[in-house]
């Protein structure tokens, strides 16, 4: 299940990717927008404060070390910045713990989507510089954050 959610997000980032500064993605896509330049460091710590950011708000320290990554998008030169960790949460405390996200981000002027009607528990948000938030649980005793930025475009090989 990990595995698809963090592959969904790469998906979507991927998808909404360009190298025309003038294109956008389709209207609603969070990555939509002109793809802007950015160093790879910048872009991953980007992508860092906002698990962080997650993590602090959740107020429980990670489990392991989170992955970072960088990713090819569509368009040739550009690419995103990928992170993902674990944060133990117990399955019974999971619910108020996405809720305090949600507030959390409702707060800090975050586009949130709406609870999903599926059954579905993740908690899916935008920042205001289009980094796309995804938490949902990974088991029984732990939610996944995973965070994507846009994708920007480098002279740096990836």
């Amino acid at each position: 299940m990990r595995r698809i959610l963090s592959l969904l997000l790469v998906a979507v980032v991927v998808a909404g990717c360009s190298n025309d500064e003038k294109s956008t993605p389709e209207p609603g896509t969070p990555a939509a927008g002109p793809v802007k330049a950015m160093p790879h460091a910048d872009a991953q710590a980007l992508a860092d404060k906002y698990r962080t950011e997650a993590v602090d708000t959740l107020g429980t320290p990670p489990a392991g070390t989170p992955t970072s990554m960088l990713m090819a998008c569509e368009g040739k030169g550009t690419f995103t910045a990928i992170t993902y960790g674990d944060v133990p949460v117990p399955a019974a405390a999971q619910p108020a713990a996405l809720q305090k996200l949600r507030e959390h981000y409702d707060s800090a002027k975050y586009t949130v989507a709406p609870p999903a009607t599926d059954g579905s528990s993740a908690l899916n948000a935008t920042t205001p510089d289009r980094v796309m938030i995804s938490v949902a649980p990974e088991g029984t005793d732990t939610l996944r954050v995973n965070i994507a930025t846009p994708c920007y475009s480098s002279d740096e090989p990836l």
